[in-house]
Parts: C-alpha cells; sequence; structure tokens
C-alpha cells in the first residue's frame, strides 16, 4: 500500500514565506516607530507655555521674574521675586501693613496696566484713606493657579514678604484645577502639597475627552495616555477627525460628560450633586484650610474673596468668550459654589467676600465687565473687583490703619 504523501514545506524562497517575512518586518518598523516617537513625545523638548512664564519644579508654572515685555498688547512687569509687582523690601518696613494677594490670571490681571489690577485698585483705595503708605497690597497673582498651587506659592516666596493679611481670590475653575493637579503632586501626610511638578502627558490625559463609543472607554483611557496619541489629538488631521477639546454643551450632554469635572467646564456652577465635583471640592477645601492654618501660623490672617464668572453674571456678557469655553447663551444662577466657600468660611472663621451681587448688578450700568473674546475683566471689571474687595476688607474690620480711621 502506498504511503500517503505530505505537503511540501514552503521554501525560504516561497510567496508564502516572503509575505509572512514582510508582514513582520512592516509590524517590527510600526512598532519601532510608535516606540521612537512616543519617547520623543513624551521627552522631546516642549513648547513653551507662555513666553513670561517658565515651568518649576515645585510650583509647576511660574513668573519669570525681572520681566519687561508686552503680553495682550500691555506692558507687564515683574519684579525680582517674580510676581507682577513693584520691588518691595524685605524685611518688611516697620509700621507697613502688608496684604499678600493670591488668585489665577483675573488677578495676575494680563492684559490691564499694572495700576488697573485687582490688588492695585484695593492698595490705592486703602492709601487715599488713613492707611496712606503705610500699607501694601501685593499681586501674587499667577494664570491658572488654584488653592494647591496657592498654598506652595505662599510657602516660598510669599512668607518672605511677610504679610500680615493673605487674600485669596478664589476663581470657578480652581476646584476643576486642583482636581487635575492633586494628581501629579506630591502630597505629605496630610495631603497637602509638597511639589507639584508639571506632566503634560498625565495632565493633557486628564482633559482630553474622549471620542471612542462608551463600551471601549476604558480601552480609550488606556491609550490617551500614550504621549503619541495626545500628539496626534491635537494634529490639524486630529482635530479634523475628533474635534478640540472643549466641548460645547450639547456634545457634553450626548456623551454623558455633565458633571464630569474633566470635561464639563459648567460642573462647578450647577445646582446637582455630582460625585467628581464633590471629590474636588473635598480636596480645594483641604487646600484652602492648609492656607488658612499656614498663614496663621506666621501671624498672618486670611480671607477668602469669590467672584462669579461671566455666565453668572448675565445671560448675554463675553459672546465669544463662551464659544471658546463651549458655553451657550444664557444665565447660569446657581448659588452653589459661592455657598459652599461661606460655609468654609463659617467652619474655619475665615472672612469670605462674595461678590456675585455686586458683579450683577453693576454688569448693566458699568459693563461690559467682562472682555468679548474670553472671561476676563475689562478695566471697569477690575475696576468693580477691586471696589468689592476693599468694601469687604472695610466690613470685616481686616486693615488695622483703615479701622482706626473708621472709629
Amino acid at each position: 500500500m502506498p504511503t500517503p504523501s505530505r505537503p511540501a514545506a514552503a521554501s525560504p524562497s516561497s510567496p508564502l514565506v516572503r509575505r509572512v517575512g514582510i508582514a513582520l518586518l512592516l509590524l517590527f518598523g510600526l512598532t519601532a516607530g510608535l516606540v521612537v516617537a512616543e519617547l520623543y513625545f513624551r521627552f522631546g523638548p516642549q513648547p513653551t507655555r507662555r513666553t513670561y512664564m517658565s515651568e518649576d519644579p515645585v510650583l509647576h508654572h511660574r513668573l519669570r521674574p525681572n520681566y519687561d515685555a508686552p503680553v495682550n498688547g500691555t506692558r507687564f512687569t515683574t519684579n525680582a521675586l517674580g510676581l507682577r509687582d513693584r520691588e518691595l523690601p524685605i524685611p518688611k518696613p516697620a509700621g507697613t501693613f502688608r496684604i499678600l494677594m493670591l488668585g489665577d490670571s483675573f488677578t495676575e490681571g494680563g492684559g490691564l496696566e499694572n495700576d488697573e489690577t485687582v490688588a492695585k485698585v484695593v492698595e490705592a483705595g486703602l492709601r487715599r484713606g488713613a492707611c496712606g503708605n503705610a500699607v501694601d497690597v501685593v499681586n501674587a497673582g499667577h494664570a491658572s493657579y488654584s488653592p494647591i498651587l496657592e498654598y506652595l506659592l505662599l510657602r516660598d516666596p510669599g512668607l518672605r514678604l511677610q504679610p500680615d493679611l493673605v487674600v485669596l481670590n478664589f476663581d470657578m475653575t480652581d476646584v476643576h484645577d486642583d482636581f487635575v493637579r492633586t494628581r501629579i503632586a506630591r502630597l505629605d501626610a496630610r495631603g497637602l502639597p509638597t511639589a507639584v511638578a508639571p506632566d503634560r502627558r498625565i495632565e493633557t490625559w486628564l482633559i482630553m475627552p474622549p471620542v471612542f463609543p462608551r463600551p471601549l472607554r476604558g480601552l480609550e483611557d488606556r491609550i490617551a495616555r500614550l504621549a503619541v496619541y495626545q500628539a496626534f489629538r491635537k494634529s490639524k488631521p486630529g482635530i479634523w477627525l475628533f474635534g478640540r477639546f472643549t466641548l460645547s454643551q450639547a456634545q457634553i450632554e450626548a456623551k454623558g460628560l455633565i458633571g464630569n469635572l474633566r470635561y464639563d467646564r459648567l460642573a462647578l456652577a450647577r445646582d446637582d450633586d455630582f460625585p467628581d465635583v464633590r471629590e474636588g471640592w473635598a480636596l480645594t477645601r483641604r487646600y484652602l484650610a492648609g492656607i488658612d492654618e499656614l498663614a496663621r501660623q506666621h501671624g498672618a490672617g486670611f480671607a477668602l474673596v469669590v467672584y462669579p464668572h461671566a455666565y453668572q453674571v448675565s445671560a448675554t456678557a463675553s459672546p465669544v468668550g463662551r464659544q471658546r469655553m463651549g458655553i451657550g447663551p444664557g444665565l447660569f444662577d446657581s448659588t452653589r459654589p459661592f455657598t459652599v466657600l461661606e460655609e468654609f468660611g463659617a467652619q474655619h472663621r475665615v472672612p469670605v467676600i462674595n461678590l456675585r451681587a455686586l458683579f450683577r448688578q453693576r454688569e448693566p450700568t458699568q459693563g461690559p465687565l467682562f472682555r468679548e473674546r474670553d472671561f476676563h475683566h475689562t478695566k471697569a471689571g477690575a475696576a468693580v473687583f477691586g471696589e468689592g474687595v476693599l468694601s469687604g476688607l472695610r466690613e470685616h474690620r481686616l486693615v488695622p490703619c483703615d479701622v482706626r480711621a473708621s472709629r
């Protein structure tokens, strides 16, 4: 009986072997290329965030010291400490009451002259009274700062200025920023930051909106941590294919992201209770309490100022700014964020200056208080802001020389 014949093994030069070899070679080349690209985008040179700022291994980012150049069409200068203010004597002159004003870009005042910023409006108001030149209001505002970074800025260089009062201007973006930056922060045993080194890959992952269908969101979350994928999403083809990072309210609703603090710009201003927002507030309250404790340990008082964004003041304010933020027209009337801070103040015996009613009252008669193209204040808006802070300082009797004059 004849033995059954076996199929001949593919020779090294057969078409099948060549096709498999080419496929493996292409796969290897693609993998190697992706690895090289990932390493480049992860560890290669990064574009500068803003020309007047530099990255910082402790403070995440900060103003460049001794800077003097136009920013948003206006001269922008900083002192040797990297604060948007004049040079301040250290140690503090005897008899001087010094207020350190913390905040983000609304306090920093890009696009405003130095003397038009909130800190200088308050300083001028106090100096016109009985305090004279015996009071300083230091502008320590930094764009994109929030309590986690403001705690670190107070620790150094803020305390070097020997403030008698620390005033923190709370912004509606602060809880989101704290929520994101806590993920890249080094924290001590009490959960207070020791450093927040910048990590653009993690920060981008945390704010990059999902585009995959919901069943694939877990897979997308892992892919979204890759620097090469992030670079593609930011590129023109990526934007054309997936859209920009800022979602409209309709898109947020369609994706089921309402109340998600990473993507919903209005999460903080909504009346509903959301898990992300609760977690974010818990972090922010911790950092605010840390600032209060740090200030008091060094003999300084602490006060909070909370001011509204354009969409909380008027149904139409800052129309282009709304589009850029993905927010449509309408008045968002929630008092929740203001109430949360007032409750914090009552619990910790921290004076809270609430400017919501003042801005609403002044917008129809002194407006526009917000720029058309973004939410930041016009000169008139900064003046109203400063007036409100000055009134609150006086109401709470926080500046001794001013209090003595009112007796």
